[in-house]
């Protein structure tokens, strides 16, 4: 689905040159759950917002479906809402001064009018609120009045009004505790079957990723040192860090918690 070449992401600043990612190379495949691990400052997020359109590469290609998603430093989506993502703190993600149901038909601004009003319909959305977990009466609240698992369901309702086919999700459980962060997780591999998704799963929890991914990608300061099906890199990593990430990791299993 995703072809990356030799991408590359330079900072310029008075002081320094900084590259947030180094000559990256990776493939993602059609309906698979890709995991993205790595320290803070590896590269991680940068990847992920180059991929949805938030950050332009410096150098190298992003294909989606064979096509370039950047052309001499714009974004062409191959449509609108095709490529969604989930952000990490969904406190900021979520415009504090909307109610919940225009916040999750916000997407559809950019959708072609018919395509719009069919999507933005209130039976639709009653659906999608349902379908997080949430009830119906809480499409005229605002987000102060949720929990933070709660805020995390109306941003994935968000990301799911368009229909996507991708998703990027950033560290979407890093802000909420355990067993909130289990009950989101279930929810997102209940989502991904349902509707053939593809996700990018950006995570510094190893943990998370194990319990979420078919494949590993292992990045440090901005580069891919490991990537393989997620058991065998639990079970047999090969690079020094991917060793140092896997002795850090606390034994916790998410399972248990929901």
């Amino acid at each position: 689905m995703i072809e990356i070449t030799n991408l590359e992401k330079i900072y310029n600043t008075r002081k320094q040159t900084m590259k947030a990612v180094k000559s990256l190379n990776i493939t993602i495949r059609e309906g698979e759950v890709l995991g993205i691990v790595g320290e803070s400052g590896s590269g991680k997020s940068t990847l992920g917002k180059m991929i949805v359109g938030l950050e332009a590469p410096t150098s190298g290609t992003i294909t989606y479906k064979g096509k370039p998603l950047w052309k001499k430093n714009k974004y062409e989506r191959t449509r609108p809402g095709e490529i969604q993502t989930v952000f990490q703190d969904p406190q900021s993600s979520l415009d504090p001064r909307m109610r919940v149901r225009d916040i999750i038909k916000e997407p559809l601004h950019g959708l072609p009018k018919p395509e719009r009003k069919e999507k933005g319909e209130l039976e639709r959305l009653i659906q999608l609120i349902k379908r997080v977990g949430l009830k119906e009466e809480h499409l005229d609240r605002f987000p102060h009045e949720f929990s933070g698992g709660q805020r995390q369901r109306i941003a994935i309702a968000r990301a799911l009004i368009t229909d996507p086919s991708f998703i990027v999700l950033d560290e979407p459980t890093s802000a909420l505790d355990v067993s909130v962060q289990a009950q989101v997780l279930n929810l997102l591999k209940e989502l991904q079957k349902e509707r053939q998704l593809t996700y990018l799963f950006i995570s510094h929890n190893m943990a998370v990723i194990r319990y979420m991914c078919q494949r590993v990608a292992v990045m440090y300061k901005g580069e891919i040192v490991e990537v393989g099906e997620t058991q065998k890199v639990f079970e047999h990593p090969e690079h020094p860090y991917t060793k140092k990430l896997l002795s850090s990791v606390l034994s916790v299993n998410i399972e248990s918690y929901v």
